[in-house]
Order: C-alpha cells, then sequence, then structure tokens
C-alpha cells in the first residue's frame, strides 16, 4: 500500500504504524473509560488506541468516528476500509484530517479530499496544538459547508458566499461567525450546542436559535432590535456594538450579563434569572483607613452584570438584585440607582449625570466610587459590608451620619492617575480625609 508523495508525507513503516498514526491521533469529547469500554465491546484489535483525548462530554458524532475507527482498523486495506467506514457511520473524512496530531495532507489525500480542503486545515506543524481546529482561508467556502464534519473549534472568517450552515454539523467547543454578509441560516447545526458561539458582522442573519446549554455567547454588531426571541441560557453572554438594541428580554438564564455600546438601549429589565453567586468566604469586618496599591478586582467576578457606554439608560427599575457583581461605567446619561436595590458588589465609573446614591443604600460586598464628577457627598445610612473605594474624584465627598463600611477605606488622590497597579502609598490630605 501506497501513499501520494507530498511534503507532509507519513511515515508510514508498516500496517502497525500507519494504524498508529490515525488511531493515535483523535481529540474526542468522550472519556477515556467509554472509548475503552466501546473498543473491548467491538473487539476491535489492541493496535485501535485512541491515546489522544479531550474530556468534554458525550456526543454521539464523536463516537460514530470510534466506531468508524474501531471497523477499519481490523483490516488489511486499512486507506479505503476507513473511508468505508466513514460513508457508513456518516462522518467526513475531513474530520479525521482536522483531529490528527500529524501528516494530515497525506491521509487526507487517500481519503479522497481534494488537495485544497485538506490544506485548509492547520499545517503539519500547528496541528498538536490546534485538534479538530478547521479556519479555512477567506473567501474559501461556497454556499454552505460539507456535511458530517465533526470538529473542536470552527472559524468561518469573510466568506462573502456562505447562505447557511449544514444541519449535520458537530462542533464541540467553539465556533467564530465574522463578517459572513450572506449567511441567513443556522440551518440544524447549533442544536444541543454546548461550548462557545461568537457572532459579529453577519447582518441577514434574522436571530439566534434556541440556546440552553451554551457556555459562553458574543454577539457583536448584529442588527437586531429584541434579545433573545428565543429561549436563551448560557453562562455568560455578551452583546457589543448592537446599535438597534431597544428591548433586552429579562427571559435569559445566565451567569454574567455585559451589554456595551448599545444606544438605543433605554432601560435593564429585572433579571429574574440571573444565576446566584457562590458565597464569599466569611472574614472579619475591619475598619480604618487602608493605604493599599490596589482596589478590589471585583470585574472578573464569574456573576453580574455590567453595562458600559449605553447612554441612553437613565435609571434602574426598583426591585433591582443582582447577585454578583453591577458595574455601570461611561454611561452618560445614568442618573440614579433604585433605593432598593440589591448588589454583591457595585462598581461607578464615570458617570457624569450621577448625582447622588439612594439613602440607605447596603451593598453586600465593596463599593468602587471612580470618576463621578456630580457626585458630591455619600448618602446617609450607607452600608457597606466590603470595602469603600473613592478614586479619581475631582473635588471633595460630604459624608453624612449613619454610614457604615466594615471592610477598608481606601481613597486614591484625585489630581494622579498612575497606571495599574503602581497606585500612591502616602496620599496627601483631600476629599474624604478633609471631613475625618
Amino acid at each position: 500500500m501506497t501513499l501520494p508523495e507530498s511534503p507532509d508525507a507519513l511515515p508510514v513503516q508498516d500496517l502497525n504504524a500507519l494504524r498508529a498514526s490515525v488511531l493515535t491521533l483523535l481529540a474526542l469529547k468522550v472519556k477515556p473509560l467509554e472509548i475503552k469500554t466501546m473498543l473491548q465491546q467491538q473487539k476491535a484489535p489492541p493496535s485501535a488506541t485512541l491515546e489522544a483525548l479531550v474530556v468534554m462530554g458525550q456526543p454521539s458524532n464523536p463516537m460514530r468516528i470510534a466506531k468508524a475507527l474501531s471497523e477499519a482498523s481490523g483490516r488489511a486495506d486499512l486507506l479505503p476500509a476507513l473511508a468505508a467506514a466513514s460513508r457508513r457511520w456518516k462522518v467526513h473524512p475531513a474530520s479525521l484530517v482536522a483531529l490528527q496530531t500529524r501528516g494530515p495532507l497525506a491521509l487526507g489525500l487517500a481519503l479522497g479530499l481534494t488537495n485544497a480542503m485538506v490544506r485548509s486545515f492547520p499545517s503539519k506543524r500547528r496541528a498538536r496544538s490546534e485538534q479538530g481546529h478547521w479556519s479555512p482561508p477567506a473567501d474559501f467556502i461556497d454556499q454552505t459547508l460539507p456535511e458530517d464534519l465533526v470538529l473542536n473549534e470552527l472559524l468561518l472568517c469573510n466568506q462573502p458566499r456562505l447562505r447557511r450552515l449544514p444541519d449535520r454539523l458537530w462542533v464541540g467547543r467553539k465556533i467564530t461567525l465574522d463578517r459572513l454578509p450572506n449567511l441567513a441560516s443556522f440551518g440544524q447545526s447549533l442544536s444541543g450546542f454546548k461550548g462557545t458561539l461568537n457572532i459579529r458582522d453577519c447582518p441577514t442573519l434574522p436571530g439566534l436559535p434556541s440556546l440552553t446549554q451554551s457556555i459562553g455567547l458574543l454577539v457583536d454588531g448584529q442588527p437586531w432590535s429584541r434579545f433573545p426571541e428565543a429561549p436563551l441560557e448560557a453562562h455568560q453572554i455578551s452583546l457589543h456594538r448592537m446599535g438597534n438594541l431597544e428591548v433586552l428580554e429579562s427571559s435569559l438564564i445566565t451567569r454574567k450579563l455585559i451589554v456595551s455600546l448599545c444606544p438605543r438601549l433605554k432601560t435593564i429589565p429585572l433579571l429574574p434569572h440571573m444565576a446566584e453567586a457562590p458565597s464569599d468566604p466569611a472574614s472579619p469586618g475591619r475598619r480604618g483607613l487602608s493605604w493599599e496599591t490596589w482596589i478590589p478586582d471585583t470585574a472578573s467576578s464569574q456573576h453580574g452584570l455590567t453595562v458600559s457606554s449605553c447612554h441612553g439608560i437613565r435609571e434602574l427599575p426598583r426591585g433591582f438584585r443582582i447577585p454578583g457583581t453591577l458595574v455601570i461605567q461611561d454611561c452618560w446619561g445614568f442618573e440614579s440607582l433604585p433605593h432598593d436595590l440589591d448588589v454583591r458588589h457595585l462598581v461607578l465609573r464615570r458617570l457624569p449625570s450621577l448625582r447622588q446614591l439612594p439613602k440607605e443604600l447596603h451593598v453586600r460586598g465593596h463599593l468602587i466610587l471612580e470618576g463621578l464628577a456630580n457626585l458630591t457627598h455619600l448618602p446617609d445610612g450607607l452600608k457597606v459590608d466590603g470595602d469603600l473605594v473613592v478614586h479619581h474624584m475631582p473635588h471633595p465627598l460630604g459624608l453624612a451620619g449613619g454610614i457604615a463600611v466594615r471592610g477598608k477605606l481606601r481613597v486614591h488622590p484625585s489630581h494622579v492617575d498612575p497606571a495599574w497597579p503602581q497606585r500612591p502609598m502616602v496620599c496627601p490630605g483631600f476629599g474624604l480625609l478633609d471631613h475625618l
């Protein structure tokens, strides 16, 4: 048995070496124990081993790949048997090329793929770090993709002829759709998708299908006026540069929601389905002043809401509750918080229209105030269970009665803004200190 001559020719010495090169390379999303059990049930020969496994779930398509491999590995004419088994189990041969760790060109040509198709997958040098990754070059795809592809990651960028995704496409970890001007349909490819979906500048997509198990969702530059239109559940949802977005539905289920650069969005609805953040470990309260070089890092929280550069939002509704971190920044029109606001951490940055905080405001974690040009005083009855941080304020803040801060009070100077994290260790008298 001979393989086509190519720069990526497989170093095949005998049939066992060929079997190893084909069967010791898959990044299947199944557990090793399940693979071993299945291979035993299939009575596969000892050479049919799978050594490179990525444990990420139990989907059906990678199991079909394993069945096709175990079926083909017992025959002497391995490559024709592998092609036949791929057809029988509805696995596109390009999936085997994408999941390889070495020699994709030779194997792909031997399985009947075109040279252009094989070369659009990661090269031999990059294959080990990009198992199951396919990023075809610009304007490579016609109106749709091949059916029965099984990939870990799919990146489709600048494909002007692509109109729809195939119904039989399985991607386990990440799908990126970027600058696809004529893509009008997802087909059935996102049914049961559990990974991360990124959509950017795909103007003809009518909306998202129902997603109930996704890890992450990023929507950037879409012309949609309402989001979402179908049931949606993801660990993290980011909406960016959506110029027509006017209605944000409260039905979405997520741990963290990020909304930025949506100028027509006027209100943030109550979000009753935000996932609860895990409890902070108990720590004794500490009073007094502390000049430290850092600010509590609440932005990295995996639970909460971040609203940035949405200038049409003026206030939050009554009864607003966020079980994690609430960040509102660079929103020129934002004027007020509700008196019954319930949040763990609260971060307010660069809000020129915000003139006061509600009385009896209770923040269960840290309160960070930064660059609030028109906030002149702290409210009566303010209670902060964590740290109170005042940074880069242009004028002194007045103190009302009944203010209680269980953590640290951190005041940083207004006339300098040193680069993170080199904050000054000594602060001259100004601002809050003038009233203590």
